[in-house]
């Protein structure tokens, strides 16, 4: 089924699932210009999370695309970049000549992109070249239906909390990373945004988590973990998901301002796995 959602100037999708998502077909992304490109903004902001499979690029074309978007960002982590792009963060398991080509061990757990940002990442976009045949799905999950599902008296309880993020606190859970630097850590001081942010373009307010890196302020930590862990759990029930599963030359658009994402596992020793990354910047949470 296709159709156009509201507000997307004409662009044709099929929904991903009822309430959230969208694949668009028959369009090589990198060509949209003026009004096409606004329509896939617009549709973003309605529907979270867009795929488009079947797209050829190149790294440039990759870059110029998402620069159509806002800013590129940088990632704190600075080891894992292509060598040709640098604005190009690698995601992959395949090691050559003693190096990994990317981070084997990104993205697990859910949360929204660079969340401890002053300025966190509005837009994330994976491209696939190498896939595994089975597993590494990437998981995703609607953060305004959670708020939009609670009682009023919730949502203005939890309206009236902020929350630090931390990517000391993010770092600290992945076993496997070397320390940063202190010139990594200076990069990414703590932040405080609100725990319920409103959509810029859309008006739509949802609940802004992340899973190992954020704690609430004014109450104790074991109760504040317990609040973070219970909205999680509960964006993140099997009916409110959408697993994508990966075919070569994927492109997969996400807004972070509202909805979370989560990797999943796959068998490194079978399969060999290659995405590109791009995240473009956003506004600071209100």
């Amino acid at each position: 089924m296709t159709k156009k959602g509201n507000g997307s100037m004409g662009i044709r999708f099929a929904p991903l699932t009822e309430r959230f998502g969208a694949e668009i077909t028959q369009v090589q992304v990198k060509d949209l210009r003026g009004s096409d490109m606004a329509a896939l903004i617009r549709l973003l902001a309605e529907r979270g999370v867009v795929v488009a499979r079947g797209q050829d690029l190149a790294p440039e074309d990759f870059i110029v695309l998402m620069k159509k978007f806002g800013p590129l960002e940088f990632s704190i982590r600075d080891d894992f970049h292509l060598a040709s792009h640098p604005d190009i963060y690698v995601i992959s398991n395949i090691v050559e000549n003693g190096k990994n080509l990317g981070n084997p061990y990104d993205g697990f757990g859910w949360h929204t992109d660079m969340a401890f940002c002053e300025r966190p990442t509005a837009y994330t976009a994976l491209y696939s070249l190498e896939v595994p045949a089975e597993g590494a799905d990437t998981l995703f999950s609607s953060a305004f239906d959670t708020y939009e599902r609670l009682p009023v008296e919730r949502q203005e309880a939890l309206s009236r909390l902020t929350v630090r993020h931390s990517h000391d606190m993010l770092h600290a859970t992945r076993k496997s990373a070397p320390p940063l630097t202190e010139e990594q850590r200076a990069r990414a001081p703590d932040v405080f945004h609100p725990l319920v942010r409103t959509h810029p373009m859309t008006g739509r307010k949802a609940v802004y988590l992340s899973s190992k890196s954020a704690l609430p302020l004014g109450m104790p930590e074991p109760e504040g973990r317990q609040l973070i862990d219970e909205l999680v759990a509960m964006t993140s029930r099997p009916e409110n998901v959408y697993a994508h599963k990966w075919q070569v030359r994927d492109l997969v658009i996400w807004d972070n301002r509202g909805m979370l994402h989560c990797a999943t596992e796959y068998d490194r020793k079978k399969y060999r796995r290659l995405l590109y990354r791009l995240t473009v910047g956003g506004e600071k949470p209100f």
